[in-house]
């Protein structure tokens, strides 16, 4: 018998090299699958994305009255991580009855208490009764699915290997020729798939792996592949690992090597640039195209969440639901729109005049009536004329300033492509959504469950962006499909919790306990990190010459530690590390010690060191000069500017601000939920109206502060409503608060001691004085001991503390009231090893420092420091920095 040959392979890309590679060696091509199109063929169900299966399965629980459903914001919480569980429970063909069974009861032990007068924990009893419910509803909804003819991937693939004997009784002639690149480089599921064919019928499938190592036995998929080292030795003389400080300091990097390379004359296609974060898309882009001449060849998944146009989008969703309550348009969310960059460009032109009419607006509330005078002429009412009342004409509305949108990005189509890119998904994604609604014969329930529907997209979809240039440079994903060999590797971002990412990004966020996975062998990060292991490996062995980028110190996007991958890299050979120090990728040599540079005071400096106090010393000069006296006379002395600014100092200062605009509204005023929430609602336009006001910054960068800061900023509300939540008592009494005093060092000296005080607020009655510090903390308690007040006022290491205790004394002598009940000070810092997480880092003394302890026990040395600085026979004297 004639056979008919599949030819299958996990992906497009290997099918593709393959109809290129040998397409005259077939006498006709055969039919192609991805695995995926496969599963479909012979399940016989159409695929549907996540997004649209969590919707079913909503107005599916709708309809039959279940609890689950009362709140689509409730359900999206955790919802999206049940479909995950479906599709592991399907995906690992675990027994659906044996499973609910052992987790319900599970979890009625866990509320089983020996004392039978002991309440019984509420969240406890929550726990099963969910449980017992999604039971009740998983085969009611996979009966629905089968039916539809439809499901998510886990669904097919169980439905797959249930029709699977069936499909090759009836399909005797077909051939299955399977290509594959590495074993360990397939998911579980494809694993699985494979060795199910062959226990069925081992001659229908034969293996082909495009390694050149041919698999010459099926029961070869059986061997337990061991995990190999990630780095043979011989690849470690063309290995360069590279250490940064920061994110620009990254594209600085890259530039230089890609410059380097395009100078050697080495083949712009022979070059991969694989990013560990997608956010350096956009700024390697463009220089590496300024650099080579010609646009690189790409292909990244791109987060929707990092586009400015979600923005504006959320902008007009937040009008929206303002309007909703409050019966008329609020002033500020008008505003908001208004001054957005899109919304500027395209439908005012730039013209301000309207802006310039509604601050003069007396009233805070704008009827729909008014605003139409305005804008009557202007397509922009196309926003003011939704109706929220009416859910289905809402949807319309927007709709059709989605469409509007697209057709003014339409005239530009090279510059907005990723506008028009991410309309398109969002015109999509909604209309999909709007026929799984009509399917249901459900309808929506308001505006706010079209925000949560237009959140939801925002948090799971991503944009393929892919450009295919055969002779450029290659830009992909860590995971990005390809695997030809290479003769340079360029990777960014190789750190810990980026590659491999952090635990709770591997793939599954679930709902159901890891103890209980374990038990039932579901995926797990363990299994995960290999997937990664043998990918880095992979990505590794397929170049000549590699380099290693990671970033040595933490901020909100990055954990400043290296990758385990490099940790191994390290372990298996002496392998030294180059750490970038702003100056050219240069090789390190030996250099003879330089005498440090001293400078006697004359009388010209002498005198403006009295001016300078006298104008006013604050803590971070102070600091200044204990880090390194050269520094403090070129700054403070002679005024030179022989720094930049850094992009961590920029995004402090941009921090500050957010939070003083933000609790502004509450100072003077306990912190309460519907501050927090108020909060919640507009930070993000806060922020976005504060980093455009920095003229200075490119485009490039705003989006890598914004990231940054959106981080920052919403862990730090959430930090706000946990102490809430505990039972705190917050009452916010000042913000940026500027207090000074005069200090009499002695010898007729006074200084003009001043600072800016991040925030006092009293918890549970205690007053705290609050300094907000964007850098990663590695402790979350300090101690000073009596031994050590002298070197809080020498030491640059203590540099926070110090900051600290000034700012306590200036609070001593601002409020003088206060004197009798001291404050605590403490740090407000980013927590290490915790993602999206912020802590209280509280300075702890030998015992409470009242304003009698503080002028007898640290005021001396403060005031010695002072002395010092302004000594006219101590020199200033270069510090070297390696010194501390």
């Amino acid at each position: 018998m004639k056979k008919k040959f599949l030819l299958v392979s996990s992906d497009n890309f290997i099918i593709e090299y393959i109809r290129k590679k040998y397409y005259t060696d077939f006498s006709y091509f055969p039919e192609t699958y991805t695995m995926d199109k496969l599963l479909e063929k012979i399940s016989g169900l159409s695929p549907c994305s996540v997004n649209q299966i969590l919707f079913y399965f909503f107005f599916f629980l709708r309809k039959e009255n279940s609890v689950l459903s009362k709140n689509l914001n409730d359900f999206l919480n955790w919802a999206p991580n049940i479909i995950n569980d479906f599709q592991d429970l399907d995906i690992h063909l675990i027994n659906i009855e044996c499973f609910f069974s052992y987790i319900i009861s599970t979890e009625k032990m866990k509320k089983w208490h020996i004392n039978p007068l002991e309440k019984v924990d509420i969240e406890e009893k929550k726990n099963y009764l969910f449980w017992e419910e999604i039971y009740k509803y998983y085969n009611l909804f996979q009966e629905k699915l089968l039916k539809k003819g439809i499901g998510y991937k886990g669904f097919l693939f169980r439905i797959a290997i249930s029709r699977l004997k069936k499909f090759f009784s009836k399909k005797t002639d077909i051939k299955i020729i399977l290509l594959i690149y590495k074993f360990n480089l397939l998911p579980e599921y494809e694993k699985l798939f494979i060795k199910k064919i062959i226990q069925i019928n081992q001659e229908s499938i034969q293996l082909h792996s495009i390694c050149d190592i041919q698999i010459k036995k099926s029961d070869d998929f059986y061997i337990n592949l061991q995990d190999e080292p990630i780095l043979i030795n011989n690849q470690l003389n063309n290995l360069k690992i590279i250490s940064v400080s920061n994110e620009i300091e990254q594209v600085k990097i890259v530039e230089e090597l890609v410059d380097k390379l395009v100078k050697n004359r080495q083949e712009l296609s022979k070059i991969v640039l694989v990013l560990g974060d997608s956010y350096l898309t956009f700024p390697l882009l463009h220089s590496i195209k300024k650099i080579s001449g010609i646009y690189p060849s790409i292909s990244i998944d791109y987060p929707l969440k990092n586009l400015p146009i979600h923005y504006t989008l959320d902008s007009i969703f937040q009008l929206l639901l303002k309007k909703e309550k409050l019966k008329n348009f609020y002033k500020k969310d008008i505003l908001r729109v208004l001054l957005d960059g899109y919304i500027q460009k395209l439908f005012l032109k730039k013209d301000l005049s309207l802006i310039e009419k509604l601050e003069i607006e007396n009233s805070n509330l704008i009827s729909e009536e008014n605003i139409n005078k305005y804008l009557f002429k202007n397509n922009l009412n196309i926003i003011f004329q939704i109706p929220t009342h009416n859910a289905k004409k809402a949807f319309l509305g927007i709709m059709s300033f989605i469409r509007k949108l697209k057709n003014l990005f339409f005239i530009n189509t090279k510059k907005h492509l990723l506008e028009l890119k991410f309309l398109s998904e969002l015109e999509n994604y909604m209309q999909r959504i709007k026929i799984v609604i009509r399917k249901t014969e459900c309808s929506f329930f308001g505006i706010k469950d079209l925000f949560n529907i237009y959140q939801q997209f925002i948090k799971t979809e991503k944009i393929s962006y892919i450009h295919k240039n055969s002779k450029g440079i290659h830009l992909i994903g860590f995971l990005g499909s390809y695997f030809e060999s290479f003769e340079t590797t360029i990777m960014t971002s190789v750190n810990e919790g980026i590659i491999p990412p952090n635990k709770e990004d591997f793939f599954y966020k679930t709902m159901i306990p890891n103890d209980i996975r374990n038990r039932f062998n579901l995926s797990s990060s363990q299994k995960n990190e290999n997937f990664y292991s043998h990918h880095f490996r992979n990505l590794l062995e397929n170049s000549k010459n590699i380099y290693l980028i990671y970033k040595n110190k933490p901020d909100e996007l990055n954990s400043g530690e290296k990758s385990r991958f490099i940790h191994q890299i390290e372990m298996i050979s002496n392998f030294s590390i180059k750490e970038r120090k702003n100056h050219p990728l240069i090789l390190s040599t030996k250099i003879s010690p330089i005498s440090p540079i001293v400078i006697k005071k004359t009388k010209s400096m002498i005198q403006r060191l009295y001016e300078l106090a006298t104008h006013g010393l604050s803590p971070s000069s102070i600091h200044l000069y204990n880090y390194n006296p050269l520094l403090f006379y070129y700054k403070k002395v002679l005024g030179l500017n022989i720094e930049k600014i850094s992009l961590k100092q920029r995004i402090g200062k941009i921090i500050h601000k957010i939070l003083e605009v933000l609790y502004h509204p509450i100072k003077g005023n306990f912190i309460t939920i519907d501050g927090i929430d108020t909060m919640k609602k507009n930070y993000e336009s806060i922020i976005k109206k504060i980093i455009s006001e920095n003229k200075k910054n490119t485009e490039e960068r705003n989006i890598l502060i914004n990231s940054i800061v959106n981080n920052y900023i919403k862990n730090f509300i959430s930090w706000e409503e946990k102490n809430f939540h505990k039972g705190h008592k917050i009452f916010i009494k000042e913000l940026e608060c500027k207090v000074s005093t005069l200090l009499d060092i002695g010898s007729n000296k006074k200084v003009n001691l001043y600072g800016i005080i991040d925030r006092i607020d009293e918890c549970d009655g205690t007053t705290r004085i609050l300094d907000y510090k964007i850098g990663i903390s590695k402790i979350n308690k300090i101690h000073i001991s009596l031994n050590k007040r002298e070197k809080i006022f020498q030491d640059p290491h203590y540099g926070n503390i110090m900051q600290l205790l000034i700012y306590m004394y200036l609070w001593f002598k601002s409020f003088h009231s206060h004197k009798k009940n001291p404050p605590v000070i403490t740090l407000v810092s980013p927590e290490k090893n915790k993602k999206n997480s912020i802590q209280t880092i509280p300075i702890n003394f030998f015992h409470q420092i009242t304003y009698e302890n503080y002028i007898k026990e640290f005021l001396p040395y403060l005031m010695n420091r002072i002395y010092e600085i302004l000594d006219p026979k101590i020199p200033i004297e270069e510090k070297k920095i390696n010194d501390f």
